[in-house]
This record gives C-alpha cells, sequence and structure tokens, in this order.
C-alpha cells in the first residue's frame, strides 16, 4: 500500500476516533473540555495497549485521543463514574471497572476497534482517552513523516465534543518536518 493510501486509511481513521470521543465527552459533559495534547499524528505501535502479534514499531500504529474536565467540587468518587457506564451500557459495549488506589476507571471495548476509558481522580480531574487497536503499515515512520509533516501542530486548549483541528490534506505542502 502506498503512503498516500495509508494517509488516507489514517485520516478515515482519526474521523472515526473523533466520533466516538465527541459521544463518549457528550455521555458526561457538554461543556469545554481540556486538551491534553494534539491527537492528529499516529502513535508507535509495536507492544502497545492492544497488541498485535509481529507488530513492531515500525510496521504498525495506533491513533488515540485525551481530553480533561473538572467537575466544581468533585472529588473523584467511584460514583461519578455512573453516567459514563450508563453510557457504555446503552451502547452495548462490554467493560470492566477498577479502582486503582485512589482512582477509579472504567474501560470499554467499543467492539468496532475502538477502546473508551473514563477515569476520575481525587484531584477532582476527569480524564477521557479513546484508543484504537493497533493498525499495520508498510512504514510507522514514512506515515508518521506524512501525517505529522502536513500538520500545524496546532491544537486548543479548550474545546466543546465535536470541536477539533482539521485533519491535513494529502495536497497540504510539508509545512513542518516532525522530530522523531
Amino acid at each position: 500500500m502506498s503512503t498516500k493510501r495509508e494517509f488516507d486509511l489514517y485520516s478515515e481513521r482519526y474521523a472515526q476516533m473523533q466520533v466516538v470521543l465527541t459521544e463518549a465527552q457528550r455521555a458526561v459533559h457538554v461543556g469545554e473540555w481540556s486538551w491534553i495534547g494534539g491527537d492528529r499524528v499516529p502513535n508507535t505501535g509495536g507492544d502497545g495497549i492492544v497488541p498485535l502479534r509481529g507488530a513492531s514499531p515500525v510496521n504498525s500504529y495506533f491513533l488515540q485521543s485525551d481530553r480533561l474536565w473538572s467537575p466544581p467540587g468533585a472529588t473523584g468518587a467511584s460514583r461519578d463514574l455512573q453516567p459514563m457506564i450508563d453510557y457504555f451500557g446503552k451502547q452495548d459495549w462490554s467493560y470492566r471497572k477498577r479502582t486503582i488506589g485512589r482512582y477509579h476507571e472504567v474501560l470499554a471495548d467499543t467492539g468496532t476497534g475502538w477502546y473508551v476509558e473514563y477515569e476520575v481522580q481525587p484531584s477532582g480531574d476527569y480524564g477521557l482517552t479513546v484508543y484504537s487497536g493497533q493498525y499495520w503499515t508498510n512504514d510507522s515512520l514514512a506515515l508518521t513523516e506524512a501525517v505529522g509533516g502536513r500538520n500545524d501542530g496546532e491544537y486548543p486548549e479548550e474545546s466543546l465534543p465535536g470541536e477539533y483541528p482539521p485533519f491535513p490534506k494529502w495536497s497540504d505542502p510539508t509545512i513542518r518536518p516532525p522530530k522523531i
């Protein structure tokens, strides 16, 4: 598969990730969410979150997007997971709930290659992460350079669910070679 075709496929997967993220955000909070960082460039595969047999940093990648919000007066109580658990139930997604120290989280498998994790922290910060399983690529460095080089690196500090910078087009010039 050509790098252009992989770029186009990655773009489609990026759009899918944004849909999953948006719907999960709206399940718990329709207001502003803080960005943890950019989410347009592929993450190195290999022994990632959902490993593939034979995957390496050279031949695989995954997508991930993180957001954070801080409800007024929140203390990270386990019960604060319930709106997300209810959402997972309505979607008929399998999920597991766990507590690590004073942190509580719930992780769902959408059954379509996407995973949604919601964590409530004692600090009152509540994090949402959407990530994919791993995908094969002919050359993860070439794909990262193709996406990252056309990516302006700009993302908002905060946004409403469904708001995110546009994904670059293949026809866009390489404006900044990625630092890999």
